[in-house]
């Protein structure tokens, strides 16, 4: 395969990454819940560059490799920075989005989450609480999860 195939190849993987991070950053958590967004575009992403070396057969081995490794050395790169950097962590992963303040929805949030009202009440519901009185704080984790933290004194159903 000439080098400039490779490269190609290389750019083209690395383009798709990052449109696939800011695409899923910006439409959205709760398509991913539990998931971080580097866990979930790596398993997506990888099927798809395999897939080119398993079905177009051998001339097309080294085309899936090569992109397989960039996603995965582009993974590498992305924790990295991720993890050193907060800016880049709140930019590309997000952060915790308050969903419910002293028992009142923040209905802006709630929009911004992608969520609505009877989404919320389930979530609250599945982790054991009865209504909005009984929760001080509900939040979106950047997986996608919701958390409970309930009013002091208040116990789950």
């Amino acid at each position: 395969m000439p080098i400039q195939l490779v490269l190609t190849v290389i750019w083209q993987t690395i383009v798709i990454y990052l449109f696939l991070i800011v695409a899923l950053r910006v439409i959205g958590r709760a398509i991913m819940v539990e998931s971080t967004l580097p866990q979930y575009l790596i398993v997506a992403l990888l099927g798809s560059a395999v897939e080119l070396a398993l079905y177009a057969g051998s001339s097309r081995l080294i085309a899936g490799l090569v992109s397989a490794a960039t996603l995965l050395a582009m993974n590498r790169i992305f924790t990295v920075l991720v993890h050193r950097s907060a800016l880049a962590r709140r930019a590309l992963i997000g952060t915790p989005i308050v969903l419910v303040h002293d028992g009142q929805v923040v209905a802006a949030q709630l929009r911004r989450a992608g969520l609505t009202p009877r989404d919320l009440m389930t979530a609250i519901r599945e982790r054991g609480y009865a209504s909005l009185d009984d929760v001080r704080y509900a939040v979106m984790e950047p997986n996608g999860s919701i958390g409970v933290v309930p009013r002091s004194g208040r116990k789950r159903s």
